[in-house]
């Protein structure tokens, strides 16, 4: 009698040859961690020592468990039957139905690396089973399974590198087995020897330094670990992806919503899942499933239209479609692919949301719109879940199981983009037992249950398309009226604001051209200049009364030369007049330019402009004295008011046939238009009367005549109600024209108001986004907070064992002082931004400022001296002290020093200094020659994220200002001392500022 024999490659067939990838494979672990109960999934993949360790905290197994189900092939874990193992079940938590069948989640290890260490502890159970796997082995053809050699221990305690060595060596013994009775050749020897002596771990050492600890001290608790070296190096491409923006890569695409973490009320998520790449060393990695990269509750609700509801046994859809976020409507979606007989696929639920491609189109702001709409680009689709677990690869946006972009092409008014739809489609165990994943992973199997699944989903699709977005108007849905509706509301709308904010870009830059030619000319100096210029033309003027004899006329004309010599000076001041932002919202630096730049007009008015006007006094009074001409006070005077009120009027005179122009302007458009709408209307009405004339009424039932009726008013009324609208838009408009005169005798307009409005919403709008940036950076900072505890406590205590040994070795002090100083300075920014809840083992102490210097001194030398620069001191500087924190000052004149050090090299002086500088009330300044700060700059320097250096992320002065200010001090910019170009100052700050 014979037998079948298994040959080991029937597993390497079985697992690595079956499986879609090393994603999949990926998948398929979890799933198996999802049926052990597990809560958490670790996975650290350390590309420089080629390993990948998976960590979960399911049930485990005990050693025989290992032997009979692990090692196991086609267990019966979901057979009924007498012989079958029974399923594992975590008593403690809610039952899971099982997703593992056949077994081919562990082969699949073999896709991801050679060999794999297995650790797993079984939960109430003591005892660490411990086995090693080299896959390279079921590779070989002509070995039996029975052949290959798997050690299997068991031990007290978490494994060290000599247990790991002893399962090794007995793997290598079975090789040269193998080898000695010519199964193995001497290169198949060599190959497989060469890869299990590189596996060089101390799994004890190791778990110890991973982040996410999983302990196993307790009796209750377990897990089961994976260790996978000799890594495929197809796993780099996987998660690297290709060179294009905005792509998944192949490891988000079936990673990412391993549940259904996007829909409202979805179920809570089985297991926490983390991914982290280490790609240079073991401290720094990325964690590759990003939540906020996948969608999110949020995302879905904002989208612009939403569906949702089941699929009974027949195949039939019954539930609920929002438009517009606005009109829901309950809906109904039949299909007779089965002649309403049972489906074999079974009942199911679906949810999903969809966006408008273009954001004219869509209800959704355009900044939560970019966001969706680069989602929907890497994750758009369809996802299946079958009791909360994904089923791959259906909501891979490349894979369109339903043909939806196949159909979007070739039917020119097919509404629907798989890639712009994102939802979920319900399955269970219960319901759709007959649709059941391939061996390999790559979907259901292709059966009658599937086949009716994809048919009913495409009906349903075909369907929602015709009902609620179709664009053909001659047959057309009522539903699809509200869409289209709506669609064009909006896009006339955004074509509005488009053009609001065209005109309001082009204002925004001639008042930005205004501001920088008013700075250009202050930089330059020009002003005082003109003003000269002008004064010099005055006495010029006035130099050619003398000539003249009648002192009636000299009179005359020094006077109206003093009237022009005003109005000249009064012109070039309205050039510089910038006038103040109509029709746009300025924020941020430009904002504080302008600011800057009225400071500048109120100091240029009460200086400059005030001192020409004085002259041209002085000159008028010294003119009159010298020529003995007499001119009435009164008469000059009147002059001065006669010129005013003229060039007032002449202003308002040019304003009102302005106004009275575009009144006119408009007056005309608005009777075009109403004329071009009563045309419209009247061509539509000749229109359906010349149809009705072709009606046969004495051939036609009366039903046909309703439809008729309905369809040829339907026409008329279109126009009509277009019209209606129009015109109503335009009463809108004309009533909105406001103005009234306040208590003041000022004047309000509706311009006024809107803008004062729309600088409202821009400041809520900034207000929003800053709150939002502040919550996240909340965020980041409490994971700093916790994860940085245990390692500052760590650095303290060795920062106390170096104390022993610099206290005995004068050459390790100044190493200990230089680290004790740094790292007080980052606990100290630390503490700025966490509540750590802790007091720094710090004290103040009178710190000579000459001690500053060498410390910066050994800081900068070798930038300094490779950028030519000079640093130097005055005898103030040299005697003077500061009390408090070196960790608090250091850092401050490291900033100021860096910055001064980066403009130096960039302004082209031939002889470079720094120049430190203090005063007998302990003030400390640091100067430098380099590059100036511009007026609009100088408030601004202080302010976070302000920076004019390239690739600068301006934090510095900001940082250190806050610094200075919690020990009492502040850094504020001074007036450049002598020989310098700019000139911080250090000082102690004044009581009443806090």
């Amino acid at each position: 009698m014979a037998n079948f024999k298994t040959r080991a490659r029937a597993l390497d067939l079985l697992g690595r040859q079956q499986i879609a990838g090393i994603p999949t494979a990926i998948n398929e672990l979890l799933k198996n961690a999802h049926d052990a109960y597990a809560d958490r999934v670790d996975i650290d993949y350390f590309r420089m020592r080629d390993l990948f360790i998976l960590r979960d905290d399911g049930m485990g197994m005990t050693k025989r468990e290992f032997q009979e189900r692990w090692l196991t092939l086609g267990t019966e874990s979901k057979v009924k039957h007498r012989k079958s193992l029974k399923p594992r079940v975590d008593e403690t938590k809610s039952p899971r139905i099982s997703m593992g069948e056949k077994g081919i989640g562990r082969l699949a290890i073999a896709s991801i690396g050679k060999q794999v260490l297995i650790v797993t502890k079984a939960k109430n159970i003591e005892g660490i089973t411990v086995a090693l796997i080299n896959w390279q082995l079921f590779e070989i053809p002509g070995l039996n399974l029975e052949d290959i050699a798997i050690p299997v221990q068991e031990f007290k305690r978490f494994p060290e590198k000599s247990d790991i060595d002893s399962m090794k060596e007995q793997i290598i013994q079975s090789l040269t087995k193998l080898k000695d009775s010519d199964e193995l050749s001497q290169g198949e020897y060599a190959e497989i020897k060469s890869t299990i002596e590189k596996f060089d771990i101390c799994p004890k050492k190791f778990n110890n330094k991973l982040i996410g600890k999983f302990p196993w001290e307790k009796p209750e608790e377990g897990g089961t670990f994976f260790y996978i070296s000799s890594v495929d190096d197809i796993l780099h491409s996987d998660i690297d992806g290709n060179s294009k923006a905005g792509e998944a890569t192949k490891i988000e695409k079936m990673l990412m919503g391993f549940h259904d973490t996007m829909t409202p009320k979805h179920p809570a998520p089985l297991l926490e899942i983390v991914f982290r790449d280490y790609r240079s060393d073991d401290h720094e990695y990325k964690d590759l499933i990003d939540k906020q990269e996948f969608f999110s509750v949020d995302d879905f609700e904002l989208a612009d239209h939403h569906f949702e509801g089941n699929f009974d046994e027949f195949g039939q859809f019954k539930g609920m479609v929002k438009i517009y976020r606005e009109k829901t409507f309950d809906h109904i979606v039949n299909w007779r692919g089965n002649n309403f007989n049972p489906t074999r696929c079974g009942p199911f639920s679906i949810n999903f949301a969809y966006l408008q491609g273009v954001q004219k189109e869509s209800i959704v702001d355009a900044v939560n719109h970019a966001q969706i709409y680069a989602k929907s680009k890497k994750f758009g689709g369809l996802y299946v879940y079958k009791d909360n677990i994904r089923i791959l690869p259906y909501g891979d946006s490349d894979y369109d199981y339903l043909e939806i972009e196949k159909r979007r092409n070739q039917w020119f008014g097919y509404f629907f983009s798989y890639r712009r739809m994102f939802g979920v489609i319900r399955l269970s165990e219960e319901f759709n037992s007959e649709l059941k994943e391939k061996a390999g992973r790559e979907g259901f199997i292709e059966n009658k249950a599937y086949r009716q699944l994809r048919e009913i989903l495409k009906n349903f699709f075909t369907q929602l398309a015709g009902d609620f977005f179709s664009t053909d108007e001659s047959s057309p849905s009522p539903k699809a009226e509200i869409w289209r509706a709506k669609r064009n509301e909006i896009k006339q709308s955004y074509k509005a604001l488009e053009e609001r904010e065209k005109k309001a870009k082009e204002r925004k830059k001639k008042f930005e051209d205004a501001l920088n030619s008013f700075f250009i000319s202050q930089k330059e100096d020009s002003l005082p200049e003109t003003i000269d210029k002008l004064l010099k033309d005055i006495n010029l003027d006035v130099k050619s009364i003398y000539s003249e004899k009648d002192h009636d006329i000299a009179s005359q004309k020094l006077l109206d030369i003093e009237s022009r010599s005003r109005q000249k000076i009064d012109n070039f001041r309205k050039s510089l007049m910038i006038p103040a932002p109509r029709g746009f919202y300025i924020k941020g630096e430009l904002k504080r330019d302008y600011e800057t730049y009225m400071e500048e007009m109120e100091r240029l008015d009460s200086i400059v402009f005030s001192d020409a006007y004085k002259k041209i006094d002085e000159i008028v009074e010294f003119t009159i004295s010298d020529l003995a001409i007499s001119i009435s006070k009164r008469r000059r005077l009147e002059q001065a008011v006669e010129s005013i009120s003229d060039q007032a009027k002449q202003i308002n005179v040019e304003k009102r046939k302005s106004v009275t122009e575009s009144v006119t302007d408009i007056n005309k458009r608005v009777k075009s238009l109403t004329s071009e709408l009563m045309i419209d209307l009247d061509d539509q009405i000749r229109l359906v009367k010349d149809k009705f004339k072709t009606v046969s009424i004495s051939s036609e039932k009366d039903i046909d005549l309703v439809a008729t009726r309905n369809s040829l008013s339907a026409e008329i009324n279109s126009v009509s109600e277009r019209n209606t609208a129009i015109l109503d838009a335009l009463i809108r408009q004309l009533e909105g024209i406001y103005w009234e005169k306040d208590a003041n005798n000022n004047y309000i307009t509706n311009e006024q108001i809107t803008n004062a409005l729309g600088d409202e919403l821009e400041e809520l709008k900034e207000r929003v986004h800053t709150d939002v940036e502040l919550s996240q950076l909340g965020l980041a900072v409490s994971v700093i907070h916790h994860e940085f505890n245990s390692t500052v406590r760590s650095v303290r205590a060795s920062l106390r064992d170096l104390k022993a040994w610099s206290d005995v070795n004068e050459q390790l002090e100044g190493v200990y002082n230089n680290i004790k100083i740094n790292f007080e300075h980052l606990d100290g920014y630390l503490n700025l931004f966490t509540p750590l809840n802790r007091r720094l083992n710090r004290k103040a102490e009178d710190i000579k400022l000459l001690e500053v210097k060498t410390f910066l001194i050994d800081l900068f030398k070798s930038r300094m001296e490779r950028h030519n620069i000079t640093f130097k001191h005055t005898r103030g500087f040299a005697r003077a002290k500061l009390r408090g924190y070196r960790s608090s000052f250091y850092p401050v004149f490291v900033n100021v020093i860096d910055n001064a050090i980066y403009w130096l090299n960039d302004s082209g002086e031939k002889e470079k200094v720094i120049r430190l500088h203090a005063d007998k009330d302990n003030n400390i300044y640091i100067s430098n020659n380099g590059v100036g700060i511009a007026i609009q700059d100088r408030k601004k320097i202080f302010e976070l994220g302000f920076t004019r250096k390239e690739n600068g992320r301006g934090m510095g002065l900001h940082i250190s200002n806050e610094v200075l200010e919690s020990v009492g001090y502040k850094l504020e910019l001074d007036e450049p001392r002598e020989g310098s170009n700019v000139t911080f100052k250090i000082a102690v700050a004044n009581e009443n500022n806090g």
